[in-house]
């Protein structure tokens, strides 16, 4: 999948400048507007608490829309073409969306105050958060309910139900005294049951024993016991490592057993599609809601770094994967002006013209700095980490 770049650069009043600038450092990589609207500034302190706040809610929903990508991935067992055509915003690729982005007014009243927004954006992305925790929890619930019962119907003769396995036959006539009671024995220990079972305890009938079906682990016998000592038999036998099935032959509880397994079968392919279904729509909406988390950090940083009034052009580069530290530190290195405040103002000043020198009397200068936090950049600068897929 691909890696986007979310930049910001002084416009110095001219935006066609500033773009020319940006594409001929980034070569032959793509280069797209960000559309911003005109958002209220708001006070200093305001959007030094909003840059911290909006850098944890863009950590936060990234691994939301993460959570999203993982979980269809999981429930539908697709593959990254497969998820690419599942993963829509406003009917458009993902791609798209973030090489078309513009400010979705009608979601995000751009008129009102960076925290009212932020709050709304938070709110949107919390009830998401909160229907896809529900969901999986009822999904986990019908699933573990069927791993019952295919366990039951797949497991060995310890543990599987024996409808179908235990005819009518295989039992005695009901009766008031008198129980056939079936026992799981491992193979290894056949012999074992076949000389000891009628010794576990009194009140077994002797030579009654018979083999019932067998797997690869246990051998199933039925045994008739009388019924005053079946659970001193189960104990016994526990003992010695026989398995008593809890087990009478009943058809209509078997009928009963079967209805409601197919039920269960039913209900996990409803709610699968249901999930699937939902997450399909929804992820337009978490991803929405993360690219303008990512729109108002790239406003409040911008304005931070460059001051007032907003006067700097947005876009999205998606460098060239061979190319893209290269590209990174030509970027750099053009914009190395902007790391201290003087040179700043030389270049306002030298708007289109060419860049100055590095005097001796600069303020302060955080070049040392970047080489020791190789994050930094001296222009506003954030990923978009489209490569969720990559994982597969």
């Amino acid at each position: 999948m691909t890696l986007y770049w979310l930049l910001s650069v002084p416009a110095h009043g001219d935006g066609h400048v500033a773009w020319r600038d940006v594409k001929s450092r980034v070569g032959d990589s793509e280069v797209y507007d960000f559309m911003l609207p005109t958002l209220k500034i708001g006070t200093l302190d305001t959007l030094v608490q909003l840059s911290d706040e909006l850098a944890k809610h863009d950590t936060a929903y990234e691994s939301t829309v993460g959570k999203f990508i993982d979980t269809l991935r999981t429930l539908t067992q697709s593959s990254t073409t497969e998820l690419q055509s599942m993963l829509t915003v406003d009917e458009k690729s993902v791609d798209q969306y973030i090489r078309t982005f513009a400010w979705n007014n009608a979601k995000y009243r751009s008129d009102r105050a960076l925290p009212e927004i932020t709050s709304q954006i938070g709110e949107s992305m919390h009830a998401i958060d909160a229907q896809l925790k529900t969901k999986m929890t009822q999904y986990n619930a019908i699933k573990n309910s069927l791993a019952t019962v295919r366990r039951k119907q797949t497991g060995n003769l310890s543990v599987r139900s024996l409808n179908g396995i235990v005819k009518r036959s295989d039992c005695i006539p009901e009766s008031d005294f008198l129980q056939t009671v079936f026992v799981a024995v491992p193979s290894m220990l056949s012999r074992d049951w076949t000389n000891s079972y009628e010794r576990l305890t009194d009140m077994v009938v002797p030579r009654s024993s018979a083999k019932i079906s067998s797997d690869s682990e246990y051998t199933l016998y039925s045994v008739v016991v009388f019924k005053r000592v079946l659970d001193e038999f189960a104990n016994k036998a526990r003992d010695m490592r026989f398995v008593v099935r809890d087990f009478v032959y009943d058809e209509a509880a078997m009928e009963h057993d079967r209805m409601q397994a197919r039920e269960i079968v039913e209900q996990e392919e409803e709610v699968l599609d249901n999930i699937c279904e939902w997450l399909k729509g929804s992820f337009g909406d978490a991803l929405t809601a993360w690219m303008h988390i990512k729109a108002l950090r790239v406003f409040v940083e911008s304005v931070l770094r460059y001051g007032i009034p907003p006067d700097f052009l947005p876009v999205v580069v998606k460098p060239n994967p061979k190319q893209a530290a290269k590209i990174k530190l030509q970027l750099n290195e053009f914009y190395a002006y902007l790391e201290t405040s003087s040179r700043a103002s030389q270049r306002a000043e030298m708007a289109g013209k060419s860049r100055p020198r590095k005097t001796e009397d600069s303020a302060f200068d955080m070049h040392e700095f970047s080489n020791i936090l190789s994050e930094y950049t001296p222009f506003v600068f954030f990923e978009i980490p489209w490569t969720f897929l990559d994982s597969e």
